[in-house]
């Protein structure tokens, strides 16, 4: 079995250090987190996207801020990201509060990314509804034909976030007995974390 989670760890080392097993483990994008958002009118909603970078303190990922996740960001910032390695027996939960990154950041991303990717994204007005499949491919092709060779600009609607946590649970199945090990992190108001084992 995989080390469990230390008492004295930074929690963000140890979502690290976790990622990092997962990976070596061979776990299809481990990097996948189900995010959850609640809107204006107070329903929740989630789903699945990759993290990208993870800093010190915070988890940062990329999206339309036109997109429902988008709008109710902008109503509510508090979220919940859960990543979830079945193989491991292994789940992580972060809460806290995303707020939008700098367009340095977004914009460094976005270079990063595939030049299909961007034309995809371009094209894609997310969550839009669309009279079909074929409209979003023609659409491609229409700014893949416009742009030519040129660089393709990101939009100002597409950028990123970053989750800063003020809590993560840690969880790791022991199938053995059921007891499976569960602690909490939460940062108090000076900054520190608290630790806390909890019933499965």
């Amino acid at each position: 079995m995989l080390e469990f989670v230390c008492q004295d760890a930074d929690p963000m080392d140890e979502l690290r250090r976790w990622l990092k097993e997962a990976t070596e483990a061979g776990v299809s994008n481990s990097a996948a987190m189900v995010l959850a958002t609640v809107s204006a009118d107070g329903a929740p909603s989630a789903r699945a996207l990759m993290a990208g970078t993870r800093d010190q303190d915070s988890i940062t990922f990329f999206t339309h801020y036109t997109s429902p996740k988008g709008r109710d960001i902008d109503f509510n910032p508090k979220v919940e990201a859960v990543f979830l390695w079945t193989g491991l027996e292994r789940q992580v939960r972060v809460r806290g509060t995303a707020a939008k990154t700098t367009a340095e950041v977004s914009d460094g991303y976005w270079a990063s990314r595939p030049r299909n990717t961007q034309l995809a994204i371009l094209a894609a007005p997310q969550s839009s509804d669309v009279p079909n499949h074929a409209a979003l491919i023609s659409a491609k092709a229409e700014i893949e034909a416009s742009i030519g060779d040129g660089d393709v600009v990101r939009p100002d609607t597409y950028g990123g976030y970053r989750l800063t946590p003020d809590s993560l649970e840690f969880w790791q199945g022991r199938p053995e007995d059921r007891l499976h090990l569960r602690a909490v992190y939460r940062q108090e108001a000076d900054g520190s974390w608290s630790f806390e084992v909890m019933a499965p």
